[in-house]
């Protein structure tokens, strides 16, 4: 009993390897089969896919600037054109430089030092000295845009001051500015000065900045007094240390306070400024401007996607103007701004970083200023503002949700269900409706996307409870985000063929507001022309001069925007056209509709950038900061099944904050974390609650007809909920890999049933029929239910037969057609016999190793060369020889054609002698050998069969490659992570041992080839005529059956007699043939088929003669044991003598060709 429960106990360790060694090794096969994944440079395995981004852009030497002077050229008006591209000039390289810290700037110094946080481990000594070493690249970058940013900003600073200050009537245009309405130059200087807040924001939050840039400093004192021992050049150790004293002065000072010192580059600027009292009143015109307009759109339908960045603008200004100056802001600019504080106190950034307004106040606002009561009140009352705002934004979310949701179906429906035209069917009705379907799900997106990211973080930072609806509520707007993404996605390419024929009629409808002034203009100029030629009545208009400069300055700047609106729509020539459209306003000679352009201009900005906006507003890379609601919603999606299509985007949503950490350049530790915390939540929210369900599901419905008085309940309808949507599920997509939710459920069900199958039998039946249930109700694919009981009560043990062959081979007798082998009964006790079969063999190799099985083979193969070599000497001693010569008179003298029982009776008297203490004869010992080397085979072949059941079993998902490479080759092609790679590994072992096996065992014809190998050596001239005493063999084989047969019918006779079969001898022979090539010479003897015609003719004779010899009465009588019943009596029983040999052989003849047929 001890050794059963040791059995028991190690069969299970081994299911429960082979299942998840199963389970890992399908999971990586799912994944390289996938092959939809972009190789990455880090260790995750992107499987995004590749998406066309397109941009309006200007082919190469043909900027703003040069169109700019090609139509001032045509115009003859180089004045206007070159002050127009020298204010767009620097509006253009400070959007640049701003664009350029968005990208990347941003994201990577908010996450700078993010690793040891993550790793929740203390850095080890050099380790901050050695990132920060690997960020220089990124702060030389900063070093690069801030004083980029200072030079631009100085240059625009001074063509400001010249504008709003000149007193030369010859200048032109600006002789001829009625007001100055210069909103997108102040905009773009706006968008400069937020650079600096920003970045002093990021390195105020992030102190791992300096922390580590000042252990840098101390380093590089070290290194410069030791320069030979590091192996640098003293001028790279110069110009490194030069870069690391200007960031430490930089980040000490702060960036925005720099830009206000004594030593500031832009000081001389900033003095021009203070004291050009036109330059600050256009500055406070155009803020309140601008803040106006944002104020009335903020919060609702109507505002558009910059417009919150355009309020950091704004403050940025503000700051500035007031720092510089030194003078408190007027009334109406400090309400502007406490309403916009009101409305809009935080501002999300790049990445999910969080801008708090009244931070900025308090931070870089002059002390001398920050005290006095309007910007106290405004800081003060900050807290009550958020608390506030995130009462308000959970009000309108409760509010508008509905609405929302309805919106999103309209447009979802309308926007996927529009069938884009041929180019030639396309038509402007078609254009416009596209267009305004793209402006709808920009808004739609932004809206949504500030709900959310507000919600979630304000929740999270004043540590407010989200209610379990609330909550619920926003894990429905995250899908709808994800949503109008693959949205935009799926519709991409239609879209991006209709972008230029969009992006044409908006600058179709510009020109039609702009070509009536055109035609206006050069209406009064040829008026004017017409006066000047009356000669002393021009002298008689006063002002005429003026009034011609200024018709031909305005015609200038709109032959300038009808210029810019014939080319591709990019950037800069918005930003130029922008600026152009302030300028004729601000010469005030023409009604322009101002308003409608500008609209237009905001319009056009959107949907040429549409998909990178898109893409901004639907990756939810600030989930990365609050990555604690991913198993909140995961438990609220799987227990409300309707939601169920709400998983892939939930997963999408959160694995946005991997493309996130990729961009701030994060190492692998902060990776693959994240993609752990992704996968395990997935899991035990998920997979392991429904992986509990069913198998509960399963034992109700399993319990409900076994145990009295439970309810019956149909298993294919009753259930607590429809766990069947789960399985049906596609493989959910992680950035890093496929999560099959299917493949888990059946790894579990498959370990249940393997744990509880070595219970009794009443509970192995229960576990049967939930097993048999599962696939019938939930469609899993389980593996094949096998108890250890079928082995055990065998007494089968296959590592204990490989070490006791001979004995096996003894006490076993092999069934070719049967394929299993039946037990002798050695002691003739009369119980019943054993029988293996294909099943006890695939059970007991479950439990072994395939070393252990290929070890098995060498034993057979071994025991094979052995019998071989016994064979060979039996065939070698002088008595065999004269056996031999006297058989060969025997054929001489044509004893052969004698009946084949005499033929028969002679063979077995003629070949019993003496052979030591042995008992058996000669041709007895011989058969014996090739006995064994039958059974032998017989064992190999089943044990083929065997183990192909079993590796079927198991594998039954593994696809054999249709290339070359090994698992672990692909995983470095693709670029996984190293836990993958060792699963390759394992997976290129175990297929190099499992093809090796089936080489092995796979035919026979490689045993033949390899046995004939081991004998060369061996000449086995003894064995040369071995074919001839074949007949022999089954001569004396059918003697001895036949007279077995006999003494069952006798009173007392012997029980100990054994009958075997004829398998595994004929096995055997055929094998012995096939090693020594002889087979040819054995069917050229014609044995059966002669000893066919001469028994039938020896029939024939015997019939015809009617003596009175024993023989012819035997052979007389043979008819009548035809026609006789099945039970004879005993004079019958030499009657048929004849024919019982006779239907032997036709046995022994048929057997032997299904050996050969085997054997192949």
């Amino acid at each position: 009993m001890f050794s059963r429960a040791v059995l028991l106990e190690q069969q299970e360790k081994l299911r429960r390897h082979v299942d998840e060694w199963r389970f890992r090794s399908r999971a990586a096969l799912s994944e390289l089969s996938s092959g939809s994944g972009t190789p990455s440079p880090t260790p995750s395995a992107p499987s995004g896919p590749v998406r066309l981004r397109v941009a309006p852009a200007d082919p190469a030497g043909a900027g703003a600037v040069s169109l700019l002077l090609t139509a001032a050229a045509a115009d003859d008006n180089v004045a206007v054109a070159k002050f127009v591209a020298v204010l767009s000039h620097s509006s253009v390289e400070i959007s640049r430089l701003s664009d350029a810290a968005s990208k990347g700037l941003y994201r990577q110094l908010v996450l700078f030092g993010h690793d040891a946080g993550v790793s929740g481990e203390a850095l080890l000594e050099g380790e901050p000295q050695k990132l920060f070493a690997h960020s220089i690249p990124l702060l030389l970058e900063l070093y690069e845009i801030i004083n980029g940013l200072i030079m631009i900003l100085g240059n625009l600073l001074r063509q400001l001051d010249v504008i709003c200050s000149v007193r030369d009537k010859n200048v032109r245009p600006l002789n001829s500015f009625r007001n100055f309405d210069l909103r997108t130059v102040f905009g773009s200087l706006g968008e400069g000065l937020t650079v600096f807040l920003l970045l002093d924001e990021i390195l105020r939050h992030n102190g791992h900045v300096k922390s580590y840039l000042s252990l840098f400093s101390r380093m590089m004192s070290k290194v410069k007094s030791e320069v030979d021992i590091f192996g640098m050049s003293v001028e790279d150790v110069d110009f490194l240390d030069q870069v690391v004293h200007n960031l430490q002065k930089i980040f000490d000072s702060g960036l925005f306070h720099r830009l206000l010192q004594v030593d500031s580059p832009l000081r001389s600027s900033i003095d021009l400024v203070r004291s050009n009292k036109k330059l600050l009143d256009a500055f406070h015109s155009c803020f309140a401007e601008s803040s106006s307009e944002i104020i009335l759109r903020i919060g609702s339908s109507k505002e558009l996607p910059y417009d919150r960045k355009t309020i950091l603008h704004l403050v940025a200004l503000l700051l500035f103007f007031i720092s510089a100056t030194d003078e408190t802001p007027d009334k109406k600019s400090m309400k502007l701004l406490t309403e916009m504080f009101q409305m809009v106190p935080v501002i999300y950034i790049e990445g999910g970083k969080r801008i708090v307004l009244s931070d900025l106040m308090k931070c870089y606002c002059p002390p001398a200023l920050s005290s006095l009561p309007p910007i106290k009140e405004a800081c003060e009352a900050f807290e009550i503002m958020k608390n506030n705002y995130l009462a308000h934004l959970n009000e309108v979310q409760s509010r508008d949700i509905q609405a929302i949701n309805d919106t999103l179906s309209c447009w979802s429906v309308s926007f996927q269900s529009a069938v884009h035209p041929s180019s030639q069917m396309l038509t402007e009705e078609w254009v416009r409706h596209l267009q305004k379907q793209i402006l709808q799900g920009v808004v739609l997106a932004d809206r949504i996307h500030i709900l959310v990211q507000s919600m979630l973080d304000l929740h999270m930072h004043l540590k407010v409870p989200l209610r379990r609806e609330k909550a619920k509520s926003l894990c429905q707007m995250i899908v709808s985000l994800k949503s109008i993404g693959d949205l935009f996605n799926t519709r991409g390419s239609n879209i991006v063929r209709s972008l230029p024929h969009i992006i044409n009629i908006i600058q179709s409808d510009i020109e039609l507001l702009l070509v009536p002034l055109k035609t206006r203009l050069q209406s009064e100029i040829a008026k004017a022309d017409q006066v000047s030629k009356t000669g002393f009545l021009s002298l008689l208009r006063r002002g005429s001069a003026e009034m011609e400069t200024k018709l031909l300055d305005s015609l200038s700047l709109v032959l300038i925007s009808l210029q810019l609106l014939e080319g591709s729509g990019s950037s800069p020539r918005q930003l130029t056209l922008s600026i152009t459209v302030d300028i004729l306003h601000s010469l005030g000679h023409l009604d322009v509709e101002l308003c409608k352009v500008r609209k237009l201009l905001s319009k056009f900005r959107v949907l040429s950038n549409f998909q990178s906006l898109i893409e901004e507003r639907t990756k939810c890379c600030f989930l990365y900061w609050i990555k604690e609601m991913l198993s909140t919603w995961l438990s609220m999606v799987y227990g409300d099944a309707c939601k169920l299509s709400w998983l892939q985007n939930i997963v999408d949503a959160f694995s946005d904050g991997t493309s996130l950490l990729e961009l701030g350049n994060m190492g692998p530790v902060a990776l693959q974390s994240y993609e752990e915390d992704i996968e395990n939540a997935l899991r035990e929210e998920v997979v392991a609650p429904l992986c509990r369900d069913i198998e509960t599901d399963l034992r109700l419905h399993v319990h409900s007809t076994r145990l009295k008085g439970a309810v019956v309940v149909n298993p294919t309808k009753t259930g607590v909920r429809n766990l069947s949507w789960y399985l049906r599920m596609k493989p959910l997509r992680l950035p890093f890999k496929f999560v099959d939710v299917k493949l888990l459920v059946e790894n579990h069900l498959n370990s249940a049933f393997y744990t509880y199958s070595v219970m009794p039998n009443y509970d192995n039946k229960i576990y049967a029929e939930m097993h048999e249930l599962g696939q019938l109700k939930y469609g899993v694919e389980l593996e094949d239910f096998h108890l250890t009981v079928d082995t055990l009560d065998q007494g089968f043990d296959f590592r204990n037969t490989i070490q006791h062959l001979d004995s096996f081979c003894e006490k076993y007798s092999y069934s070719i057609a049967k394929q299993m082998f039946i037990e002798n009964d050695l002691d003739g006790q009369g119980r019943k016999n054993l029988v293996l079969c294909v099943e006890h063999i695939a059970s007991s190799t479950a439990m072994c190793s395939l070393q252990q099985i290929s070890a098995a083979l060498d034993t057979i193969l071994m025991f094979l060369d052995r019998m071989f070599l016994d064979l060979d000497a039996l065939l070698q001693s002088d008595t065999e020889l004269d056996f031999l010569k006297d058989l060969k008179r025997l054929e001489n003298t044509r004893v052969s054609s004698v009946h084949p029982a005499i033929h028969g009776e002679l063979k077995v008297a003629f070949g019993k002698h003496g052979l030591g203490d042995h008992t058996l004869d000669f041709l007895g010992q011989v058969q014996a050998v090739v006995a064994r080397i039958g059974n032998a085979l017989g064992l190999m072949r089943i044990l083929a069969a065997g183990c192909t059941r079993y590796s079927n079993s198991i594998s039954r998902y593994a696809r054999k490659s249709n290339y070359d490479l090994g698992y672990s080759a692909s995983c470095k092609k693709v670029g996984l992570v190293d836990d993958i790679a060792e699963v390759g590994k394992m997976l290129d072992t175990e297929a190099r041992n499992r093809e090796a096996l089936d080489e092995r065992i796979q035919t026979f014809a490689i045993l033949v080839t390899h046995i004939s190998q081991k004998l060369q050596s061996n000449e086995l001239k003894a064995m040369k005529d071995f074919f001839q005493i074949v007949p022999l063999l089954i001569g004396n084989m059918v003697d001895h059956r036949l007279l077995h047969k006999d003494k069952l019918l006798r009173r007392g006779h012997d029980g100990k007699s054994v009958i075997h079969t004829y398998d595994r001898f004929l096995l055997g022979v055929a094998f012995v043939l096939k090693v020594l090539k002889q087979e040819s010479s054995f069917d050229e003897l014609n044995w059966f088929a002669s000893t066919k015609t001469k028994f039938e003719g020896v029939s024939e004779d015997e019939n015809n003669k009617m003596d009175t010899s024993p023989s012819r009465v035997a052979f007389t009588s043979l008819k009548l044991w035809r026609a006789a019943p099945s039970v004879r009596t005993e004079p019958h029983k030499g009657v048929d003598k004849g024919k019982r040999y006779q239907q032997e052989i036709e046995l022994i003849e048929c057997t032997l060709r299904l050996a050969r047929t085997v054997l192949g």
